[in-house]
């Protein structure tokens, strides 16, 4: 195993969690739908997750701006948070390509690609867009004119060491052996692909590898393992929306795995977002589907 190796403890919430997310994902690959409402639906879901991904670090884009961007209705030179918008969407149609190619070894690479993506000619892309930081940081929160440290991530001679770890580990995990040679006493170091999205999330946050655009780059690297590993979810779900309903809830998760090295309470949020996320899909899925009466509901066991 690489020299990541992350902790949690896979509690029966995070079971109940993961039964609604892979009920959901079977559920979504075998009904049949209206390839309109598919494409309306998705369309929709990544202008939300886009938008919602921006305003947690502050964007005030609107969503009726964001909609008309997202269709080519902009008009003269984009200002600074619109063209963040657009170039979220470019990153976007990039990770598109991965979409269900499990051989695929994703790599630091990979990451510094979708920084570069993210941030060019924005925020964070005036220093280094897609380079890995030669500089010390601290993250933290501005309180009139003090700054609370909340993490001081590793000095930057270690951060490509670090971040080749991780995307290590995110390989290391995605097969599992054979039944038989399990029985047999083999190791079995399968994550299921959601834990593995969740853990990336926290740890290129933690490692912050950017001077800037760390947490952009992050939820999206985690929606692509999510892609790379057929949990795509006819990209119907957005969970940046669900960080940005209650932002306090979303760094206080975070933050709870720097203090402890625990994923376990992170893990739990985000497995939560993205179960809630499933079960909407899944009731408009089914209404949406060829043959099924408008009423009808799926199974109503909300997680």
């Amino acid at each position: 195993m690489p020299a990541f190796s992350p902790t949690f403890t896979l509690t029966p919430l995070m079971l109940r969690q993961l039964k609604v997310i892979d009920q959901t994902a079977g559920f979504l690959a075998a009904v049949e739908t209206q390839a309109e409402w598919v494409e309306q639906l998705r369309h929709e879901a990544r202008v939300r997750d886009a938008l919602a991904s921006l305003r947690i670090e502050g964007s005030t884009l609107s969503y009726e701006e964001a909609f008309e961007l997202a269709e080519g209705k902009a008009a003269g030179a984009l200002r600074p948070s619109e063209q963040e918008f657009v170039n979220y969407l470019r990153a976007f149609d990039a990770i598109d390509d991965l979409r269900g190619e499990r051989d695929y070894h994703v790599r630091r690479a990979d990451v510094q690609n979708l920084h570069r993506l993210l941030v060019d000619g924005v925020r964070g892309g005036q220093r280094f867009a897609g380079q890995l930081r030669r500089e010390e940081v601290s993250v933290g929160d501005r309180h009139a004119d003090e700054v609370v440290v909340h993490h001081q991530p590793p000095h930057w001679g270690a951060v490509e060491e670090q971040l080749d770890d991780l995307m290590a580990w995110t390989e290391a995990v995605k097969e599992y052996p054979k039944r038989a040679k399990v029985l047999a006493g083999a190791p079995d170091d399968w994550v299921h692909p959601c834990i593995v999205a969740g853990i990336a999330q926290h740890r290129l946050v933690w490692i912050h590898p950017f001077v800037d655009g760390n947490g952009r780059t992050a939820r999206l690297l985690s929606t692509l393992l999510l892609y790379q590993r057929g949990y795509d979810f006819k990209y119907l779900f957005d969970l940046s929306s669900y960080y940005d309903k209650n932002r306090d809830a979303y760094y206080e998760n975070l933050r709870d795995v720097d203090r402890t090295g625990d994923y376990t309470r992170w893990l739990m949020y985000f497995l939560g977002g993205l179960s809630m996320q499933m079960f909407v899909v899944r009731q408009k899925a089914l209404q949406a589907a060829k043959g099924l009466a408008h009423g009808d509901t799926a199974d109503r066991d909300e997680p």
